[in-house]
């Protein structure tokens, strides 16, 4: 509290007991007991400084003391590449070798081109309504492409469906009418391939022996190949992988020898037609590009599927024979159940619907009246959930419209659920696309120290543990690539100059924080310290041991200069660990000895030294952590006196100044009185 607020202290003392005598009194005994705590507080406050400075330098030291005790570092690999086509990366701890490598082939995705071409992007892409159908990856994806849609919502439409996994791109590639429609696969590998048209696939072909005297006749591509079941060279206890591959080898050896078959031979060749086995391998894909019907029949076919098992029937996995097929055209709302009149056209043919009054019966009687008119078949109607289901049974289009002569073609329409315009078949849009494959999906091959190695990508890094390769071409005949994997030792170095200039950087730290000038008398704000000694005595004693072995530091170019610091001859380094890097390893990390008779594992100088530094700054009771609690601890209490000394003081003076003003109020009362005494005396000396 300041002292002044009494303002007429010093009146009645006649200026004795005044303010500045006062105030003079109170500075003196702040500087006698504040001084001393301030200038206390101040080296604690230095203290903390430097000694969270130190911290610092000391955590650097010890990350090159961890660097160099952890075995990764020392593990570290360069790769070089002999040869053209591979590129490789190894990582930490590989096995130092030579791999030879062959590329008989590399990952591809499946790329289609349609053979349609277009002025623009928003050009008409068909005028007829159709459906795309496909097959990618397990799953038959049906593309509907209304008339009128154009190019670019085509292209839009197959990426949306597929999620992205099958992309419809737009490609320029020149001439009057230069914008292309392809149809590729996102990913690489061969169970990226896009099978067109019609598909039909079996699950995994039944393991077990297939036994003889049945008949597997599929049909495809407009013929049937029957395949006896004699002709299966299959044995008890065949997984579904060799079953598979047995029955297709058949179907194989059926087609190449049989005359009769040369035709669908030629479409195979062609690409046309598809019999192969799934990416899985365990059971049977096929496929006919142009939309064509697939079917499988299997008479008598048994497989016996363990000893002492009864033969069973097998359908070979195939639960569904036929493939899929797709309506042509389907109605797009229920046919109305109120009484229905006006003409309804299909493929020209006029269908009345006067006189049709059924109610919920109202689509089968125009499905009859449809089949009616077109009593040779050609056009077929059938009800589905009380819509109306056309298709075209020799494959031709079928074209839907309405009398207008009382303008009613709209009102007609709506009341059966269908939709004006040409519908063309799958297999008839195909044909008119011209879809090419220009790209086949394929996995990558290559010979991996004489092991094959397929994947479906050329990025690969499963192999061996740690090793990466990129394949980028194939390897050209009667050559091989050589990836060298060596240590790389490069780094290695530059860790230990790190570690001796942390080293050097600490020890002149230290220097400075505990030192003493004779000259100057000032010292260092440690001066003194058992700490700051402690650190010193311990690294050096450490960096200046030798092992159980004899092995030193010095044998690696690590010496001490006269003035204490550490010095780092590299080239030293280097020919020493050089010479028998596990031997340096061991010392540096750990080696394993014989104590007691025992195997004991002895720490290596660089793990001692960070698990010296760890006990010197890492967890609360390490030695500079305590040093820095400590320091924190005596800052507060400091903190505390001088508050409490302050607050001591001032009371004291408070009081002080009140006790003086009473004092000097009392001095004053006595020297009026006296005054008065003295006017009085000189009043009755006067009247003599």
């Amino acid at each position: 509290m300041a002292l002044g607020q009494l303002a007429s202290l010093g009146l009645g003392s006649s200026g004795v007991l005044n303010w500045d005598t006062l105030n003079s009194l109170k500075d003196y005994e702040l500087k006698q007991q504040l001084n001393p705590i301030t200038t206390k507080i101040q080296a604690n406050l230095s203290k903390q400084s430097e000694l969270s400075s130190l911290l610092v330098q000391m955590s650097s030291l010890n990350s090159s003391f961890k660097s160099l005790s952890d075995y990764s570092t020392f593990q570290r690999r360069s790769v070089s590449v002999e040869g053209s086509g591979i590129k490789a990366i190894a990582g930490d701890g590989l096995a130092i070798q030579d791999i030879t490598l062959k590329v008989s082939q590399l990952a591809q995705n499946d790329v289609n081109q349609v053979g349609l071409k277009f002025a623009a992007r928003d050009s008409v892409f068909s005028r007829e309504n159709t459906t795309l159908n496909f097959y990618h990856d397990g799953t038959n994806y049906n593309i509907d492409i209304k008339a009128g849609m154009t190019l670019e919502e085509v292209a839009q439409s197959i990426t949306d469906a597929t999620d992205g996994k099958v992309l419809g791109i737009i490609m320029k590639t020149g001439g009057d009418e230069p914008y292309q429609l392809m149809i590729q696969g996102k990913d690489t590998g061969a169970a990226s391939k896009i099978y067109f048209g019609s598909t039909l696939e079996s699950a995994a072909v039944p393991g077990g022996e297939i036994k003889d005297g049945g008949t597997i006749r599929i049909t495809i591509g407009g013929e049937t190949i029957e395949v006896s079941t004699d002709d299966i060279d299959s044995k008890l206890g065949n997984t579904s992988e060799q079953n598979a591959k047995a029955i297709l080898e058949a179907i194989q050896n059926k087609i190449d020898s049989d005359p009769s078959l040369s035709n669908l031979k030629d479409k195979i060749e062609s690409g046309e037609i598809t019999i192969g086995l799934k990416t899985d391998g365990k059971g049977l894909m096929l496929n006919d590009s142009k939309g064509g019907k697939i079917q499988v029949e299997l008479t008598d076919v048994k497989i016996q599927a363990a000893q002492g098992v009864s033969d069973v029937e097998s359908d070979l996995g195939f639960a569904q024979k036929t493939s899929a097929s797709q309506d042509l055209v389907t109605g797009s709302s229920a046919v109305s159940s109120k009484s229905l009149s006006g003409i309804l056209k299909i493929n020209g043919v006029d269908i009345d619907l006067s006189g049709i009054n059924q109610g919920s019966d109202n689509a089968q009687a125009v499905a009859d009246a449809i089949n009616a008119a077109f009593s040779n078949g050609e056009i077929t109607a059938s009800v589905q959930n009380g819509r109306l289901v056309l298709n075209s049974n020799d494959g031709s289009d079928i074209t839907i419209s309405a009398d207008d002569s009382n303008g009613e073609k709209a009102d007609i329409l709506k009341s059966v659920g269908l939709t004006e315009g040409t519908y063309t078949s799958t297999a008839s849009i195909l044909e008119k696309l011209d879809i090419k494959n220009i790209q086949t999906a394929q996995d990558a091959i290559l010979s991996y120290n004489g092991t094959i190695i397929q994947r479906d990508k050329n990025t690969i890094d499963d192999i061996v543990s740690g090793l990466s390769l990129e394949l980028t071409a194939v390897t050209e005949a009667d050559k091989s690539v050589t990836v060298r994997v060596s240590r790389n030792d490069s780094g290695l170095s530059d860790i230990v100059q790190e570690m001796v200039n942390n080293y050097n950087a600490i020890f002149n730290k230290i220097a400075e924080l505990t030192k003493y000038d004779e000259d100057t008398k000032i010292a260092g704000v440690f001066n003194g310290s058992s700490e700051m000694r402690t650190i010193m005595k311990e690294l050096n004693s450490l960096l200046s041991s030798n092992d159980i072995h004899g092995n030193n530091l010095v044998a690696f170019g690590i010496t001490f200069n006269e003035n204490g610091t550490l010095a780092f001859d590299r080239t030293k380094f280097e020919e020493a660990y050089k010479k028998d890097p596990d031997a340096a390893i061991s010392y540096f990390r750990s080696t394993t000895s014989v104590i007691r008779g025992q195997e004991t594992e002895v720490d290596g100088v660089f793990t001692k030294l960070q698990k010296t530094m760890d006990s010197f700054i890492t967890g609360s009771s390490s030695l500079l952590k305590a040093l820095e609690t400590s320091l924190t601890n005596e800052s507060k209490k400091l903190t505390e006196e001088q508050t409490r000394t302050q607050e001591r003081i001032d009371t004291r003076y408070e009081t002080l100044a009140e006790k003086w003003s009473a004092y000097d109020q009392m001095l004053a009362q006595i020297q009026n009185k006296m005054n008065t005494v003295t006017n009085m005396i000189n009043a009755f000396n006067n009247s003599k």
